[in-house]
């Protein structure tokens, strides 16, 4: 109980700072005598917090497990932690700006009935938990050849295995969970979502038949529908709209809520029309039309394209590791589509085209998704990647990184000496003799002559956006940058210092539950439980510690070296976790 003498403080100290001005000293902290540790009592008055608490349920919910736009579930947080969040907003060390209005607007009396209405809450959190009985029907096997018979009729529209080919407006069934696919085929056929071709099942459907096609549809593999025929939009721009989502459908839209729809791979066209249903009124879902009532059509395309490009999962499959954590041998395979032109392993023998070997995984990454986003003008490349998701950028990425460079034949036609003595501007960034010791920017040891020339041509032009990289490529006359080619061209390459991903399981055992508890259950004050979180918002906390959106040394140092492979397994292992014991697997 020692927190909730620290409480007493922490607010004592603001309402005497607020009422004596910045002249008022702090008051010195005292150890609390034996009675404040053993009384369990919250600061402030919890009943004036729940009529203050209607500003924070739009995200929160009133009982504080509504997590919507990828926000935290807060019932039966420690007091202090509460507190001392609310205040990280206020003093700009965690970058909210709605959060900071809400607590600004809040002060030191409100803060205490507040925090202590959401932390006498004891609604259960419900990161990834699926109900008993759907986890018996996941493993009927009779059920699951029921529902397959019954799919024939289904594959004309949906597909064999629930992965529609035949219209872009069709949605993908499969890997759809058992909790989302029943009410949703019951709206049919009570006529709460209008569609004259699903309506015509009603009178051959009954209830069990339902059952068992969720079951088939839940146990298929998912597959990423092709790009769109028919839409041209901005996928950088949908994922950044499409934060507002994340608390229902997931960071990359595979969402770990059971009762919400995986958006991830699903078509484009299927995700425009569906969405604008909701924010016209077509589709009657309050929860959906009021998050997407304000989108404009282009808003809803490039939010569209985020998804569709996202690679398909199953989190809440019964056997999660049953593909084991292995991103450089999927690296390995998504890979194979390009080493046609970059060489075996990312080591290219193509003049004009670059190796990819020993480059950093991070400058990979940011290339691969310069070509997607069309920043770096290359239509044949644009194309190859435009399939890409995040998570297979980054494997990819990884893969070539952690191999070693081979020295190519060099046919550069420059002076290599006078490369050399140019090549001590060049230094500062890309290292002596062209060895990178930072992620960005690249090394250029060992690298393909014509590809050099290309790219430094194209940084000059501005065809290749780098503010950096402009203004030095432009004062270099033509003879500097074949000079400069023939020297780095003929330098030894090096592997970057890349390490590969941490197995979730090493990441959770050794450094998260030191300090989060094991399982994520936190028996220190302080530090929050993790166990049943939301995913979304492990995975967009663990980007803000990354990115320094939130301030704390012991975080960032922990977050700064993960990639998105690692904190997305990590993030799903813990909203799996419950009271009961591990729900749906380990990582």
């Amino acid at each position: 109980m020692i927190w909730r003498y620290g409480v007493i403080i922490l607010l004592a100290w603001l309402l005497t700072a607020c009422e004596g001005g910045k002249d008022t000293p702090p008051i010195e902290p005292v150890p609390p005598p034996p009675e404040a540790v053993a009384e369990p009592v919250l600061v402030g008055d919890a009943e004036a917090g729940k009529t203050l608490a209607a500003d924070c349920a739009e995200c929160h919910g009133m009982d504080g497990v509504l997590a919507r736009s990828g926000s935290p579930f807060i019932a039966g947080l420690e007091q202090d932690y509460l507190v001392r969040s609310m205040l990280a907003y206020a003093d700009g060390s965690r970058k909210h700006d709605k959060m900071k209005t809400i607590v600004d607007a809040l002060g030191p009396d409100k803060l205490a009935d507040v925090s202590a209405y959401y932390a006498q809450l004891d609604t259960p959190w419900r990161g990834a938990v699926r109900s008993t009985q759907s986890k018996r029907t996941l493993q009927d096997k009779q059920t699951i050849a029921a529902g397959a018979k019954l799919a024939e009729r289904c594959n004309s529209c949906h597909g064999a295995e629930g992965n529609a080919t035949r219209s872009d407006v069709v949605p993908r069934l499969a890997g759809m969970s058992l909790e989302y696919f029943i009410p949703a085929m019951e709206s049919y056929f009570t006529g709460e979502r209008q569609h004259g071709i699903m309506k015509l099942f009603k009178a051959s459907t009954n209830q069990r038949d339902i059952h068992n096609l969720a079951a088939y549809y839940a146990t298929r593999t998912p597959k990423m529908a092709p790009p769109s025929r028919h839409h041209k939009a901005d996928p950088a721009a949908g994922k950044a709209a499409a934060t507002g989502c994340a608390g229902c459908h997931g960071y990359d839209g595979n969402s770990l809520n059971p009762y919400m729809p995986n958006l991830a791979g699903q078509p484009m066209e299927y995700l425009i029309k569906a969405t604008k249903d909701y924010r016209d009124g077509r589709r009657k879902e309050v929860l959906m039309q009021e998050p997407v009532n304000h989108l404009s059509n282009k808003t809803i395309a490039n939010i569209a394209a985020y998804y569709a490009h996202q690679r398909p999962e199953t989190p809440l499959s019964e056997n999660p590791s049953s593909g084991a954590f292995d991103p450089l041998a999927d690296g390995a395979k998504i890979a194979a589509s390009c080493n046609g032109c970059h060489g075996d392993n990312g080591n290219s023998r193509k003049p004009g085209v670059p190796s990819l070997t020993g480059l950093h995984e991070k400058y990979l990454v940011a290339v691969i998704k310069a070509y997607q986003q069309g920043t770096r003008p290359h239509d044949l490349m644009r194309k190859l990647v435009s399939h890409f998701s995040d998570t297979d950028i980054e494997k990819v990425s990884f893969y070539y990184a952690m191999h070693e460079p081979g020295k190519r034949q060099n046919t550069a036609k420059g002076d290599s000496a006078a490369g050399q003595r140019l090549s001590e501007s060049c230094a500062m960034c890309h290292g002596e003799g062209g060895i990178s010791t930072a992620p960005f920017p690249p090394s250029l040891a060992g690298q393909d002559a014509r590809y050099f020339i290309h790219a430094t041509r194209a940084y000059a032009s501005g065809a290749y956006k780098n503010d950096k990289m402009q203004a030095p490529a432009q004062a270099l006359s033509e003879t500097d940058i074949r000079d400069l080619a023939a020297y780095y061209s003929a330098q030894p390459p090096q592997r970057s210092d890349t390490w590969p991903p941490e197995s979730p399981q090493f990441l959770i055992k050794e450094r998260c539950d030191r300090c989060h508890g094991e399982r994520g259950f936190s028996t220190k004050p302080g530090n929050p439980r993790l166990a049943g979180q939301s995913e979304a918002y492990l995975i967009v906390a663990m980007q803000e510690y990354q990115d320094g959106a939130r301030t704390s040394q012991t975080m960032h140092a922990m977050a700064d070296v993960l990639s998105l492979l690692e904190i997305k397994a990590v993030a799903a292992y813990y909203a799996r976790q419950t009271v009961d014991g591990e729900e749906n697997g380990t990582p």
